[in-house]
């Protein structure tokens, strides 16, 4: 049986763990004391689009013996300090798939953890952890993407298949990371600059839609990825007008938001100059921020 841990089990690390362990995994969960020893005591409550499941998954604060799969679940911010629960050493051979929203943080992995086989991946669903132990997929949807350039890609998308996600391959880690980001910049920066879901953010704003999204475009096509503009228009609003971004979830709960790794990978991409309404877009979430 696969031996698969979950760093970070919260919105979205709390989902997969559910979904992995009612498949049949064998699943352990890394998370801060407190989160940790409620699991243990608790277990793990899912609520989502298939009902509800309860189990019981192992639980630690500090991995102390070797996984094959480390899914990595956490915010981008808190990746560092994360990563001291789990020791590289214990890590030599074992597929690494990171589940973080921006583009960096596949390179600073593949450097801090040199001896594990590191897969660039990512997935979209919109989950929420109400409290350590209890999550909820809200939306009807879990697609991951995964990169297939080698045998471990293969293996998790398998896996992921087995959890009950929809699974979209590409040949490179570009176009995982890209294809993600392109629609999720301007869904987070549209909400939490307008404080509001997405529906009303598109409204509120339309003078900054069309340019937070070419924007977006053009920062994958910077790095060979084609995004069609048009199409994550569409997407964006055939959304459900209460969906909300997790960044917008951070900011109105008074929590720390992804902005360096979402807005400042595509400011970086294309340059202060080139991403202007993405530039504002940002400054008007710091500015929510300073006023909380």
């Amino acid at each position: 049986m696969t031996r698969i841990g979950v760093l970070g089990p919260g919105g979205v690390g709390g989902v997969m763990a559910a979904r992995l362990a009612r498949a049949g995994g064998d699943v352990v969960v890394v998370a801060g004391e407190r989160t940790a020893a409620a699991i243990a005591a608790g277990g793990l409550h899912y609520t989502g689009p298939e009902g509800t499941w309860d189990g019981f998954v192992e639980a630690r604060s500090l991995l102390v013996a070797p996984v094959d799969i480390l899914i990595v679940a956490t915010k981008a911010m808190d990746l560092a300090a994360a990563l001291q629960r789990v020791p590289a050493s214990l890590l030599d051979g074992s597929v690494v798939v990171p589940l973080l929203n921006g583009v960096d943080h596949l390179p600073y992995l593949r450097a801090q953890l040199p001896g594990a086989r590191v897969v660039a991946s990512s997935v979209s669903v919109e989950a929420t952890r109400h409290r350590p132990g209890v999550v909820e997929q809200v939306s009807g949807f879990c697609d991951v993407g995964v990169s297939v350039v080698n045998a471990e890609g293969h293996a998790w998308a398998q896996l992921a298949e087995e959890a009950g996600c929809t699974v979209t391959t590409a040949p490179d880690d570009a176009t995982v990371l890209w294809r993600k980001l392109s629609f999720l910049a301007p869904l987070a920066l549209l909400t939490a600059a307008a404080a509001a879901p997405i529906g009303p953010a598109l409204r509120s704003r339309p003078d900054l839609v069309r340019p937070i999204v070419a924007e977006a475009a053009a920062a994958a096509e910077a790095f060979g990825v084609t995004i069609d503009p048009d199409g994550i228009e569409e997407r964006l609003r055939s959304l459900p007008e209460t969906m909300q971004s997790s960044m917008l979830k951070d900011l109105l709960g008074g929590r720390a938001v992804e902005l360096d790794a979402i807005a400042g990978s595509v400011i970086r991409a294309l340059g202060h100059e080139g991403a202007p309404a993405t530039v504002a877009a940002a400054t008007e979430i710091l500015a929510r921020q300073a006023a909380t």
